[in-house]
């Protein structure tokens, strides 16, 4: 897998994934339309099976051997406890940037999967916790990191947590997405297994699941995925306290995500040293003269498109 190819694969994974999204969702327009009842689920399953086709399609045509060349290796109970713990810590920074990037942008990812809260609690964690992580992670861990690898691990995990972010076409999203990226990136480093980025990657998407779960366990939910009026009250309520007491809740925020996060790099850090990758995980600094190995042409006109996607995407949602 080399660093030009893989570009060119990004441009082409960005336009055949809205092409295709496109087309599915005009399918299943036109099937509500005649009558024919088609479940939401579809859509999720739908979007990350799209994913996956042009990933295997790409690998067929590179001639690229999952099992030789997306390390797989299976990872101890200590690693995967690790890893999970690791997820856990990255949420407090998710939650920090989700919270800051919605000043200015739409949390579309909470609108979407409203539908999602009526249906049974393993079948959420299926859908968003399970099959996106093994999907994603195959390709932005998998395809992209392996590929950037080979020109350097700090500009590797940079540009994999970067497409990765841009892959989600929205900024709310875009901006954690990011930040996990490259995190997922350094657990893949120290433990030489795409599973440790998997497990992390389902962490965090349980978390919103797993909180919703306990707040229509305390009656804040209604069955129909819906705030309680009691939740709505209170909602308001903390919307109505003022800038300054928001300013202290991000303080706090911040703090507690930074802390996190040390953690996270603590586990990371111990199993990298089990593996014997300590010494590939040390950040090192990226040179000017290296950006061109990364940013050719098509992989600069893919995060364009996205970039240009997610505005429109905002400026759409203000009309």
């Amino acid at each position: 897998m080399e660093v030009r190819k893989v570009n060119g694969f990004f441009i082409i994974f960005v336009i055949g994934y809205i092409g295709l999204s496109v087309v599915c969702a005009s399918i299943m327009g036109y099937a509500q339309n005649a009558g024919i009842a088609v479940p939401d689920w579809i859509q999720y399953v739908m979007s990350e099976g799209i994913i996956l086709l042009i990933a295997i399609i790409y690998m067929i045509v590179q001639k690229i051997d999952p099992i030789t060349e997306i390390p797989y290796k299976r990872i101890s109970i200590v690693d995967i406890v690790l890893s999970l713990v690791a997820g856990y810590c990255l949420i407090p920074a998710v939650l920090l940037i989700s919270n800051l990037s919605m000043l200015f942008s739409t949390n579309y990812l909470e609108e979407g999967t409203t539908t999602l809260l009526t249906y049974p609690f393993a079948m959420q964690v299926i859908l968003l916790a399970v099959i996106p992580p093994l999907v994603e992670e195959l390709i932005f861990r998998g395809i992209f990191f392996g590929s950037y690898r080979k020109a350097g691990m700090t500009g590797a995990a940079l540009m994999s947590g970067l497409l990765f972010g841009c892959f989600h076409l929205n900024i709310n999203q875009a901006l954690y997405a990011f930040v996990m990226g490259i995190v997922f990136a350094y657990m893949v480093e120290a433990t030489g297994s795409l599973w440790s980025s998997v497990i992390a990657h389902f962490a965090v998407n349980t978390y919103s699941i797993g909180i919703v779960q306990l707040l229509k366990m305390a009656g804040m939910y209604t069955a129909d995925g819906q705030v309680s009026g009691v939740a709505e009250s209170e909602a308001e309520l903390a919307a109505s306290t003022g800038t300054l007491t928001t300013v202290i809740q991000m303080i706090i925020l911040a703090v507690v995500a930074a802390a996190f996060m040390m953690l996270a790099i603590v586990c990371i850090k111990t199993m990298a040293k089990r593996h014997g990758n300590l010494e590939k995980i040390r950040f090192s600094g990226i040179r000017l003269s290296h950006i061109k190995n990364y940013f050719t042409a098509p992989v600069v006109v893919g995060i364009v498109i996205c970039v240009m996607y997610m505005i429109t995407l905002e400026l759409a949602g203000t009309l």
